[in-house]
């Protein structure tokens, strides 16, 4: 009896930790970063990709996201992973594609997990962005 009731109470502790939370004001900023270069197969040949400059600016609902010269927006949940770091993932308006962003609270970055043979990109908070 004693092992079920420790079991029920771990698992809607488990569960309570990754509900979606609500992202502080204070987190909400913008993030710049590079996505590294890397290199992709098409038609039997290696083909490589340049690094390109990621910025991401996250508000009170929504997400917006410039790749290079590309831009998308959309919405985003939080949940929490750890104490200090929060996943972030981002519905993004016409594309089917959901962004993951990993924010570490502690070290005021956010660590965007890449498609494959996308490798993740690490961004930095930065006070503010003119030209996004």
């Amino acid at each position: 009896m004693k092992l079920l009731f420790v079991l029920i109470i771990s698992f809607f502790t488990f569960n309570l930790s990754a509900q979606p939370i609500k992202l502080k004001k204070k987190w909400q900023k913008f993030y710049v970063g590079k996505i590294p270069a890397y290199e992709v197969s098409l038609n039997n040949q290696a083909v490589q990709i340049d690094a390109v400059q990621i910025k991401v600016q996250l508000t009170k609902d929504s997400i917006y996201i410039q790749v290079g010269s590309a831009k998308w927006a959309g919405i985003y949940s939080a949940s929490k992973l750890e104490k200090k770091k929060v996943e972030i993932t981002g519905r993004m308006i016409g594309t089917g594609i959901p962004e993951i962003l990993n924010l570490d609270l502690r070290e005021k970055k956010i660590i965007r997990k890449g498609l494959f043979p996308q490798p993740d990109a690490v961004l930095n908070r930065i006070k503010s962005y003119s030209n996004f």
